[in-house]
This record gives C-alpha cells, sequence and structure tokens, in this order.
C-alpha cells in the first residue's frame, strides 16, 4: 500500500487562541506557523513538519522556550493542553525537534524541524495528536514580568479511520447576552475527528430572511461537542429552519469529505403542535 501524504495544512484561528491570518499571536510579542496541521499518515510513516516561530516586537529581542505537550478539544472545540505523554492519543513519544530554546532578534523568526516518527505497529487507529509550545517570557508595558504562550497543534490520523459526525439535537435558545441564537448538539462515534462546515438558513415562506455560516466546527473522535449559533436577529412567527453541514474530514470516503443529513430545526410554534400519542393497547395496561 503506498504511503499516504500529508493533504491538509490550513490556519485555524478556532484551534488558536489569538489566530491571525499569517502568524497565530500570543499577546502581541510572539508568533507561530502553522497553528494547526492536519495529516494522514500510515504506521511507520515518517513525517517532517516545518514550523515557523517569530518575534512579532520590532523592538526587543526574546528567548522563546519550546516544549511538547498532549492536547485534546473541550466541550466548545477549543485546545486544552495537558503535559506530554499522559494522554491515550499522545503523538509526544514519537516527536521530536531541535534545541529547546531560540533566541530571536527584534522581528525575526526561524524555523523548527518537528520529527514525526509513527510506530509500525500503533496501539491503535485513528486520531493522535501532539502540541509544540512556545513560551516567552517578558516585562509588560508596566515592568512587569508575564509569560506568553502559544503552540502548533499537530493532529495525526493514522491507519484505518473514519470520521462519522451527526446532529444529536437542537433547540432554540438565548446566547448569554440574551440574544436569540440556536444550539446545536453534535456527537461522532468515529475513532478520527470531525471538521465541519455549511449554513444555517432561516425562511419565511419561501424567502432566506436569515442566513449562518459554520467553518471549522471540530468534532472530536468517539466524542461530543455544542455550539451556540447567535442568530442577530429575532425569528419570524413562521420560521423554518434548516442546518446543512459537510465533514471536510471523512478519511473513510475516497474523497475525504461527507455531506451530513439535512437537519430541520424545531421552533416553539412546530413544538406545540405536535401531538402525543398516548391511547392504550387493546387488552389494557402494558
Amino acid at each position: 500500500m503506498p504511503a499516504k501524504m500529508p493533504f491538509r495544512a490550513f490556519l485555524a484561528a478556532l484551534l488558536a487562541a489569538g489566530g491571525a491570518a499569517f502568524m497565530a499571536e500570543a499577546q502581541g510579542r510572539i508568533g507561530i506557523q502553522p497553528a494547526s496541521v492536519e495529516l494522514e499518515l500510515d504506521a511507520g510513516q515518517p513525517m517532517r513538519q516545518v514550523v515557523t516561530v517569530a518575534n512579532l516586537d520590532p523592538a526587543r529581542p526574546v528567548s522563546v522556550s519550546l516544549a511538547l505537550a498532549d492536547w485534546a478539544f473541550d466541550a466548545d472545540g477549543a485546545p486544552i493542553f495537558t503535559p506530554a505523554g499522559e494522554s491515550e492519543t499522545s503523538a509526544a513519544a514519537w516527536t521530536r525537534y531541535g534545541a529547546p530554546t531560540i533566541s530571536l532578534a527584534p522581528g525575526q523568526s526561524k524555523q523548527v524541524f518537528i520529527n514525526l516518527s509513527t510506530p509500525e505497529r500503533p496501539p491503535r487507529t485513528g486520531d493522535y495528536r501532539v502540541a509544540l509550545l512556545a513560551s516567552s517570557v517578558m516585562k509588560d508595558a508596566e515592568g512587569r514580568w508575564q509569560k506568553n504562550q502559544i503552540a502548533s497543534l499537530v493532529s495525526m490520523t493514522i491507519g484505518k479511520a473514519s470520521s462519522r459526525p451527526r446532529i444529536e439535537a437542537s433547540r432554540l435558545t438565548v446566547t448569554d447576552a440574551g440574544a436569540p441564537a440556536i444550539g446545536l448538539d453534535f456527537s461522532n462515534t468515529g475513532n478520527a475527528h470531525a471538521r465541519l462546515e455549511g449554513v444555517i438558513e432561516v425562511r419565511s415562506g419561501t424567502e432566506v430572511v436569515i442566513t449562518r455560516k459554520l467553518t471549522d466546527v471540530i468534532v472530536p473522535e468517539k466524542g461530543t461537542r455544542t455550539l451556540i449559533v447567535p442568530l442577530g436577529q429575532p425569528l419570524p412567527a413562521d420560521a423554518d429552519i434548516e442546518v446543512r453541514l459537510t465533514n471536510l474530514f471523512a478519511p473513510q470516503t475516497t474523497r475525504g469529505e461527507k455531506a451530513l443529513l439535512v437537519h430541520k430545526v424545531k421552533t416553539e410554534a412546530e413544538a406545540a403542535t405536535e401531538v402525543v400519542d398516548l391511547s392504550l393497547p387493546v387488552g389494557g395496561l402494558n
């Protein structure tokens, strides 16, 4: 079987705190690129990933410490970090990089080479993860020492894998500020994460009155995710709401993507008109 090649490398602002168009920033002091990368690899296949670390301060030099960490998705799809090697999805044991510290002149950037050596017989197929953390300690404008940290997130899918997301439930809700919103509850029974994009459309009769695009909605493997989508305006009285999404990370398919079933969000009016069958079977109670 020919070795798979990495097929996606993308900046994901959703996954990197402070993500920007070119660099993911940490309090405006250090940056890293790419913020996130997805790889599909065969067992035993080596891979080298290049990461660029930059000093975004035009006036002061900086010393940057590098370290590996495990990471996973929280309930909102953002990364949470734990010590390297502690997670069952950790790829830290297969990951090597250069010097643990690099010095950067004002405005300078340097490349860091991450070498990934997947085992010939991994414990299982599916998703593995590792993060390269870049940290610096610098004085702020008031002379206080502050630690700045940013990460490049690596997600590897090894061997036979599948991503099987679905919308389990939906509801009309409000944001923390009290604005109208739609809540979506996702699950993924596959052993690889899902990355969804698509649209929520609200119709009044034949006219589309509200459109909300969804991008980079991550649903972790064998996990769940809740998403609150602000609508920006009240719903019309006769609202008809549809959610149409495509999974852009579906390694079980030839094209690598798969559309989800169209999902209809029930409005309060629709829920109120539902009839519950309370009739008893012939012969009395069960």
